[in-house]
């Protein structure tokens, strides 16, 4: 081989005049070709995509697990830090007796002050027993003051409740 040849595959420097040696025939022509090698890729026509991300295999595994300890940590840390919860007291009074229930309270302040349709309210919730224990009694009351102070509601649903009664 003479000087300044080189074989297919070998190494040059980029962009080098390369003269390629073909085999022996009886045709003696020869043929220059200008190409042009990255370092570090012979016999390599593309450069491989698994290649390039081999360097750093674990990155994105990293990053995952540091943004879920970070945001646990966060929750941690709100969770921790709310401090005992702000408890409002009970109001004292008739209507906060022991055996009131929380639901008729508003009810029960609105009819202490004469409100009808509070009374009739508190008829119909004892009467049927809806938020509170059922007591038939308490609801007759309840409607009888409501039609005593004027409700026409109130007396319709008494009437109504006598009729069913006698029946």
């Amino acid at each position: 081989m003479r000087e300044g040849e080189t074989r297919p595959g070998q190494e040059g420097s980029p962009d080098q005049t390369q003269k390629l040696v073909l085999p022996m025939t009886s045709d003696p022509v020869q043929r220059t070709q200008k190409i042009s090698i990255q370092a570090g890729t012979s016999g390599q026509t593309q450069a491989s995509e698994a290649q390039e991300g081999a360097s750093r295999p674990w990155t994105w595994k990293l990053l995952l697990g540091f943004g879920g300890i970070l945001v646990l940590g966060g929750a941690v840390f709100l969770l921790s830090s709310r401090g005992p919860e702000a408890r409002v007291p009970k109001p004292q009074g008739e209507a906060s007796k022991v055996g009131t229930p929380d639901a008729i309270r508003a009810y029960l302040d609105q009819a202490q002050t004469g409100d009808v349709h509070a009374m009739r309210m508190l008829g119909v919730m004892y009467y049927y027993g809806l938020n509170v224990p059922q007591d038939r009694e308490e609801g007759l009351r309840w409607y009888r003051q409501a039609a005593e102070k004027g409700s026409d509601a109130a007396r319709e649903d008494l009437a109504r409740l006598q009729v069913g009664a006698a029946k």
